[in-house]
């Protein structure tokens, strides 16, 4: 099997999309020979859409999804078009890219990678607000195009599915839920990890934006805890918090490159010692620190919102609290788990077995195999 890997970042590069190119397109890998179709974003085309576009709309405050603009998708879809005639492959996967063949004319087999519709995100998170009319209007219809074009949607969540089905009218048959994995390039096996019980309460908030991530309430619960007498530690990873804290049982990492090896000892270090991430977000499409925080048996305590709940199973591998839950909530949590050792324990080692069965990219990888093997069977038809 021949697999076409199109995406708007190159695959080679663990730093895009956060690390799930590289880590998608080494597990396809396996199953066929790939080929990238990837296209980098012309300066003339980048300069053109901002002046059309976005200059007028900075003058009304309004924000402008370009890469969700007909104009860009057009381009982009007749680019891939043409590469498809001199590269032949028998199925593509498109990498969270709907501009990339939402216009394009070909009869090639597309599993297509989502973690949300424009639909549902624009509005959701704050960089995604506040957009003029007319981009929302071209977002939905560049995205919806796309989705219903695709042979198979594979769907980084629940979430992201049923906006794609209430909101595109994508059938149901045609998606699936395929959760992401822990784009993590080690990962210890089961047996070689120790859950005892311990006399603290190591919290890890692991996160490169203090707010959107629920910073304060993280912050608050931790003192919560300690004025209630539990001997608690809470580590920050990959931002400062706004206001400066005196306390020594905080620590602040401001930033750590897990493709640094150096980094990446320190961060396997910290997920050997934490037992609970604690990670109140306000938006978040999927969670691939859910992910890791699992592959290292920690459970996480969170929020329900977006698409949080498909990596997160209440009493499986931590707790998913309201959106409206306040720190006491989160305080409290963590408290009924961590005085009852054994409970914790057997917590973490659930934890690690739904790594295993569902938020592993070995898991991601036989479900795109699977699919790809029926999107070949319906196309020879």
């Amino acid at each position: 099997m021949k697999i076409g890997f199109a995406g708007r970042w190159s695959p080679l590069d663990k730093k895009s999309w956060s690390g799930t190119y590289y880590f998608s397109y080494n597990e396809i890998k396996k199953y066929g020979e790939v080929e990238i179709f990837h296209f980098p974003y012309p300066k003339w085309l980048s300069t053109y859409l901002i002046n059309v576009y976005k200059k007028p709309q900075n003058l009304l405050r309004r924000n402008v999804a370009v890469e969700f603009l007909k104009d860009y998708a057009r381009h982009y879809s007749h680019k891939l078009e043409k590469e498809l005639l001199r590269r032949k492959v028998d199925v593509l996967f498109v990498a969270s890219a709907p501009q990339l063949f939402a216009y394009a004319d070909f009869n090639i087999p597309v599993i297509f990678l989502t973690d949300g519709t424009f639909y549902q995100i624009q509005g959701y998170y704050d960089t995604w607000k506040n957009f003029a009319p007319f981009s929302i209007r071209q977002g939905i219809e560049v995205d919806k195009r796309a989705y219903l074009k695709a042979t198979h949607i594979m769907a980084a969540s629940d979430w992201a599915k049923e906006s794609a089905i209430r909101d595109y009218g994508v059938a149901p048959e045609n998606i699936s839920v395929v959760p992401f994995g822990a784009n993590l390039e080690y990962i210890p096996a089961a047996d070689q990890l120790k859950f005892q019980a311990s006399h603290q309460c190591r919290l890890l908030f692991f996160g490169v934006e203090w707010t959107r991530k629920g910073g304060d309430i993280a912050l608050e619960a931790y003192w919560r805890l300690k004025q209630e007498g539990v001997n608690a530690k809470l580590l920050i990873v990959g931002c400062v918090p706004p206001a400066q804290i005196d306390d020594p049982d905080i620590t602040v990492i401001p930033y750590l490159d897990k493709n640094n090896p150096a980094d990446f000892e320190r961060i396997n270090d910290i997920l050997l010692n934490t037992d609970f991430m604690l990670l109140p977000t306000r938006a978040e499409c999927a969670g691939i620190v859910f992910c890791e925080a699992s592959s290292y048996g920690i459970p996480s305590v969170t929020t329900d919102t977006g698409g949080v709940s498909t990596y997160i199973k209440n009493k499986v591998n931590g707790f998913t609290l309201p959106l409206e839950a306040g720190a006491h909530e989160y305080a409290d949590c963590i408290k009924k788990i961590i005085s009852n050792p054994q409970l914790l324990i057997d917590l973490k080692h659930s934890t690690r077995a739904y790594y295993d069965e569902t938020l592993s990219w070995e898991s991601w990888g036989e479900s795109f195999y699977e699919i790809a093997r029926s999107c070949l069977k319906q196309a020879a038809v």
